[in-house]
């Protein structure tokens, strides 16, 4: 942490509190009600439209990789955007971007619902990505402000998080339900109440938090992180689309690597980079953060391509599909809402060594995937890995944290979040890849397999390099 410490990144100047700007009716479940919403709104939208893929591509004549980008150009943007936007929350207030960001992710699901063809659609998932990223980190700071009180902000942050696990149960099943019976356009329709909803409770309800003056924004850097990942991501999806030989192909896989580096030769000379590469000479944090990457990786991936399977291999229907994802979310959501914390005096390392091998156990049952006969062992493996991801899944944050320096914890919660959504978006570009094979089947078990290696290194990384009693 000294290489950050002394780079002055981000030191607080004049910090310059707003007070309470709610009516005198205002309530702190009220705001906290808006706050979930919008968290849940975010959550939903993406669970839901990995439902709803075949359908889009039916209706727009969509190819596997439109597919694989209409998830992806809302994760890069995302991604990219999040460690910017904590900083803009600081800058401006957490309740104006968060009200700004929400009305943006609510116009942007209107555009989607009425897309008139896929490029068009995609543009709209651009732009919502953008906006979740304002909302994202909003969240836990207006919790925070809202709820000075520790045990009551602790209860709010326990609803906060069982609002992500009631999103993964709903999303599947209500995005199927959507598709099968109003088409997949209501899945962005369904967002625009929600989001007013937000907004007039976010209005009314939610005070402002501290604003701080700052170091200018490191806008160089951020240009090549959102462009090296879009790259990347790009060679990896139109490879497989176009082949590796293909000039796209080859421009993007060029492009990206040297993007990437540039981005971080920009971060080391800048006074005040988008990313503090000296955070990364702690070991346990650095192995914290690529657990998050491997953790996303393997966990959306996996439903991402075992969503596309079901339907267009074995024949399923949206709401078919959405169902057979109610064990896998149901045991996610108990694992981490019950047992993560029941469990929690043994140590995040514990948890995520316990759980991640749960998880990859359950990769191997799928791998015994074949003709529609062998559901069982899929719907089986499927519900083992959900219960493994929930059992250690909010482990990486809290081994991220407490490997940071505790007085960048929230930059550290940034960094995580935003290795997080690069880890999706490259687990469904490779898992997409698997797909695209001449035997699906093969494919499939390819992918699964990928997975499952990704959560074993989940546990040879955390026990190498995390302390024993972490938490």
């Amino acid at each position: 942490m000294e290489a950050l410490t002394s780079s002055g990144h981000r030191k607080a100047t004049v910090a310059r509190s707003q007070g309470n700007t709610t009516s005198e009716g205002s309530s702190p479940r009220a705001a906290l009600a808006a706050i979930c919403l919008g968290f849940f709104m975010i959550l939903l939208d993406g669970s839901a439209l990995n439902i709803a893929l075949p359908s889009i591509q039916l209706d727009t004549g969509g190819t596997m990789a439109a597919l694989q980008w209409l998830i992806n150009i809302y994760t890069i943007p995302l991604a990219a955007l999040l460690l910017s936007a904590g900083l803009l929350a600081d800058r401006i207030g957490a309740r104006r971007l968060f009200l700004c960001a929400l009305g943006g992710f609510s116009a942007a699901s209107l555009a989607c619902a009425v897309s008139p063809g896929l490029v068009a659609l995609m543009t709209s998932r651009f732009l919502q990505g953008f906006f979740a990223a304002g909302v994202l980190p909003t969240t836990l700071a207006i919790i925070a402000r809202t709820y000075p009180d520790p045990a009551q902000r602790a209860k709010a942050i326990t609803v906060w998080g069982a609002t992500g696990g009631i999103a993964l149960i709903v999303g599947p099943i209500g995005g199927g339900l959507l598709t099968e019976t109003l088409g997949w356009r209501s899945i962005f329709f369904i967002n625009v109440p929600i989001g007013l909803l937000a907004l007039w409770l976010a209005w009314r309800h939610i005070g402002e938090t501290a604003r701080r003056d700052g170091e200018s924004f490191d806008w160089l850097g951020q240009i090549l992180a959102i462009l090296g990942l879009a790259c990347l991501v790009a060679a990896l999806i139109e490879g497989g689309e176009r082949g590796w030989t293909d000039p796209l192909t080859i421009i993007a896989l060029v492009a990206g690597p040297a993007l990437l580096i540039a981005f971080i030769a920009t971060e080391l000379h800048v006074s005040a980079p988008v990313l503090p590469l000296g955070m990364f000479g702690n070991s346990a944090f650095s192995a914290s953060i690529a657990n998050g990457f491997a953790f996303q990786f393997g966990a959306y991936g996996l439903q991402f391509m075992i969503a596309i399977f079901l339907q267009r291999q074995w024949g399923y229907d949206a709401l078919g599909a959405g169902l057979f994802f109610v064990p896998f979310a149901a045991l996610w959501t108990f694992a981490t809402l019950v047992l993560n914390r029941r469990w929690s005096q043994k140590g995040a390392r514990w948890l995520l060594i316990a759980g991640s091998v749960v998880a990859a156990l359950g990769s191997l049952i799928c791998l015994g995937v074949n003709d529609r006969n062998s559901w069982p062992l899929l719907l089986l493996g499927t519900a083992v890995a959900g219960f493994g991801c929930g059992l250690f899944g909010p482990s990486c944050n809290g081994a991220a944290i407490s490997s940071a320096d505790p007085d960048y914890a929230g930059l550290a919660s940034g960094v995580l979040n935003t290795a997080r959504q690069i880890g999706m978006a490259v687990g469904i570009a490779v898992l997409g890849l698997c797909l695209v094979h001449t035997d699906p089947v093969l494919g499939a078990r390819i992918g699964i397999a990928i997975t499952a290696v990704g959560f074993v290194s989940i546990a040879i990384s955390a026990y190498r390099y995390l302390p024993g009693h972490q938490n």
